[in-house]
């Protein structure tokens, strides 16, 4: 013991080669994770180092080790536990915002599918096709077997008509409206 109170580098290693596999076993019992727990016992052998001076005898060495490898996992225990309810709590507040920006498109949708409901039929096939089934001006044409001209001014006045019929709306939500139907 005189040996490592006087900073002797060989009789430290051997009290490290003494306590080392067994501390770093219990370290990684308690934080399940080899990495931290390969530092935590790193740190225990680097304050015996620096507090050397004070141990007078092997049993004294082996109880601060296990002390400081004990408390050490205590903190990383908590810490590991503080970090995992701070994510947890700002996974809960993304989920929150998620559901209220879907709660939000819900009912935007909800009001423009009220107001196309309310349009004549040519205009709503028309912006239905268009729109929610993503067909060309031709296609959609096509499908309704009328000229393409006949398409473009159903879907002007369907846009006309969607305009009138939702200006009530916040004009937060007329322009997410309005984004929509320029995609």
């Amino acid at each position: 013991m005189l040996q490592v109170k006087n900073g002797d580098e060989k009789a430290f290693k051997s009290v490290f080669d003494l306590f080392n596999k067994r501390l770093l076993y219990l370290a990684t019992e308690i934080v399940l994770d080899t990495a931290v727990a390969e530092d935590i016992v790193q740190e225990a052998f680097v304050k015996l180092w620096c507090r050397r001076e004070r141990f007078a005898d092997l049993l004294s060495i082996k109880a601060f080790l296990y002390l400081c490898v004990k408390n050490s996992c205590r903190n990383a225990y908590k810490h590991t536990k503080v970090v995992d309810k701070y994510i947890s709590r700002q996974g809960n507040q993304i989920e929150e915002q998620f559901i209220e920006s879907k709660i939000i498109e819900t009912e935007v949708f909800n009001g423009l599918y009220d107001a196309i409901e309310k349009l004549p039929n040519g205009c709503k096939d028309v912006i239905y096709l268009g729109y929610f089934a993503e067909m060309s001006n031709q296609e959609v044409a096509d499908a309704l077997d009328v000229s393409i001209n006949t398409v473009k001014t159903q879907k002007l006045r369907a846009l006309r008509s969607l305009r009138v019929f939702l200006k009530n709306l916040s004009p937060g939500l007329f322009l997410l409206i309005t984004e929509i139907f320029h995609r």
